[in-house]
């Protein structure tokens, strides 16, 4: 299919998805009869006709996400929140899809207007879907069926995921490289690759954040700033999932966390990179990259309402729960929760790297302990106890020296929620200071003889003290 048909047929799908959307809204108040309510209708049924020679038009979702002849529905600007409505209208009459036949032109338009009610009405009944199906039936409406059958896009397998959360981190690194490099060189920077890429990290979060929580703990001495940068985007979205963000909500959130560090364009590398400590004018001029950030997503070739909605959080993430921090306002007004978020991910991701002038960095379990000192001043308390129980005692990524004599990483919480005992992948020795990886173990096994752990944690170590790059091992 050349690029021209591809597009028009998008476009063809897009428009159907209008016309469902729209007599879905319109027969909520409107009679039968009203010429608006019949004009919905006729497009409706044009909007059938156009899938062109195929006998049926199958609107699916899968994952957060519509498929329209099995074809996803790109989320674009203009459309972002009539698709985040109908995903909400389906998710609450637990409705997987609607396959509409092209004896759709044969109903009358009474029969469609009848099929948009019960729509709308299933999600009063206890149980919608077994509800709307058994009127259906009822009603006699051969052109519409419920689809059922496999999802069109099946959750990929583990290792599959794994290769996707690594083309994902990488993708998006480069995104946020090519950007800032453009900045530098005083060129027009669009967000179009780095938007792309938010969007595929949501699609695995929704599926599994285990695999994006292994990407989080790449720590690149040489390029801290972009992979601080690509971190803090999914650490952000992790956490935005815990609290119920919206697939929209949670795009922005990841976007901001992208970008909120562009403002370093503006300080020269070599204060950047600077060992020693930094003198009193340079760490002003380090904190003005807050303030540079905004600067700098406003030249951003963008749509208006997307740098609106994301210039504020990347201002806000060095200031604290309590307003302190940088840069200073007069401003009585909390910290937008955008900032409140960045603020916990930001910090996080700093201390658990290592940094010219800190070549040893903090163990994430004991920067946690740190954080929980700063809960009502430095952060929002609830968002930090969210934090705090998303990533366990022992965040994924945290190297742990057993009593036994073995070394793992911590891959994730135990599964039978024993808290402070995860689950590792131990890591054997493979010469010249190399690691390879051993079996994976729960810390909450016991010796079924004596009923005593089979292993204890000794002590937590950080990874980059051994030379060790722990998504190499987790995902």
């Amino acid at each position: 299919m050349s690029a021209d048909s591809r597009k028009e047929k998008t476009l063809a799908g897009e428009n159907f998805f209008r016309t469902l959307f729209r007599l879905l809204q319109t027969v909520k108040i409107h009679q039968s009869d009203h010429p608006m309510l019949l004009d919905c209708v006729k497009e409706f049924v044009g909007g059938v006709r156009s899938s062109g020679e195929e006998e049926t038009l199958t609107l699916q979702v899968s994952r957060g996400q519509f498929y329209l002849q099995e074809e996803k529905l790109v989320s674009r600007a203009e459309n972002q929140t009539f698709i985040q409505e109908m995903l909400n209208y389906f998710q609450q009459r637990s409705l997987p899809g609607l396959r509409f036949h092209q004896s759709v032109r044969e109903a009358s338009p009474g029969q469609i207007v009848a099929f948009a009610r019960l729509l709308n009405q299933a999600e009063r009944q206890e149980q919608p879907l077994i509800w709307l199906q058994e009127q259906l039936r009822e009603e006699d409406c051969p052109w519409i069926e419920i689809v059922l059958e496999a999802d069109p896009d099946p959750a990929p397998q583990p290792s599959e995921r794994g290769e996707m959360a690594r083309s994902a981190y990488s993708h998006a690194l480069t995104s946020i490289q090519e950007v800032a490099g453009k900045l530098t060189s005083q060129q027009r920077a669009g967000v179009h690759k780095a938007k792309r890429m938010i969007q595929n990290m949501v699609d695995l979060l929704s599926e599994d954040d285990s695999v994006l929580f292994g990407m989080s703990t790449i720590r690149d001495y040489d390029d801290y700033t972009y992979t601080h940068s690509v971190n803090v985007a999914i650490l952000s979205m992790c956490m935005g999932k815990r609290i119920g963000l919206s697939r929209i909500s949670l795009e922005r959130l990841g976007i901001c966390g992208l970008f909120h560090d562009i403002g370093k364009v503006e300080v020269p590398h070599d204060l950047i990179i600077k060992p020693g400590k930094l003198t009193d004018d340079e760490y002003e001029h380090i904190k003005e990259h807050s303030i540079n950030s905004v600067r700098q997503i406003v030249k951003l070739n963008a749509t208006r309402d997307l740098k609106a909605k994301i210039l504020l959080p990347p201002f806000e993430h060095h200031l604290k729960y309590d307003l302190s921090g940088y840069p200073q306002t007069n401003r009585k007004k909390p910290i937008s929760l955008f900032g409140r978020i960045l603020t916990i991910t930001d910090i996080f991701d700093a201390m658990t790297s290592p940094r010219i002038y800190r070549p040893v960095a903090f163990s994430p379990d004991r920067v946690l302990a740190m954080m929980q000192e700063g809960a009502g001043t430095d952060f929002d308390p609830l968002l930090l106890k969210v934090f705090i129980q998303m990533l366990g005692v022992y965040p994924v990524g945290t190297l742990l020296l057993l009593d036994t004599g073995e070394m793992g990483l911590v891959a994730g919480a135990a599964e039978d929620g024993e808290v402070g005992r995860p689950r590792l992948v131990l890591l054997k020795e493979a010469g010249n200071g190399t690691y390879r990886k051993g079996m994976a173990v729960n810390l909450s096994e016991r010796d079924p003889q004596t009923g005593i752990f089979r292993r204890n944690i000794a002590k937590s170590l950080h990874p980059s003290a051994c030379g060790i790059q722990p998504a190499d091992f987790l995902v």
